[in-house]
């Protein structure tokens, strides 16, 4: 799972990478979701990556994968094998609960997270967009 997510941010290498941790049971997660998709929309052709990753159970992929589709979400996604317990905590090693976002610079760097939505999260991408590789 986190190796998984680690090897995606890291064949992204060049580029902004924003993480979105999120499920579909978390209520912020899904009104904060429609923000990650325009942003990686809007700062794609200046090199922003979105991925998200899912706390939801396995089982309900088709459930999480709907909810993928309605949002036009056409970034890569990970669902945790570990559904949303403690164990996806310790994994993804997250100190609090979802939504939680990551920023990593183009070089691969974590520069910022959050927990819960940010305000500053389009500032902070268009900081790290506008840094030279």
């Amino acid at each position: 799972d986190a190796t998984d997510l680690n090897r995606m941010i890291a064949e992204q290498r060049g580029k902004v990478v924003l993480v979105d941790f999120w499920a579909t049971w978390c209520t912020p997660c899904v009104e904060g979701f429609p923000h990650t998709v325009g942003l990686a929309n809007k700062y794609r052709g200046q090199g922003l990556a979105a991925i998200s990753v899912s706390l939801d159970d396995p089982a309900d992929f088709v459930k999480v994968n709907r909810f993928l589709v309605t949002q036009k979400a056409n970034f890569p996604h990970l669902i945790s094998k570990y559904g949303g317990g403690t164990d996806f905590m310790d994994a993804f090693e997250l100190d609090a609960a979802v939504p939680h976002y990551r920023l990593y610079d183009r070089a691969g760097k974590l520069r910022y997270q959050w927990n819960g939505m940010p305000d500053d999260l389009e500032e902070k991408v268009e900081e790290l967009l506008a840094e030279q590789p």
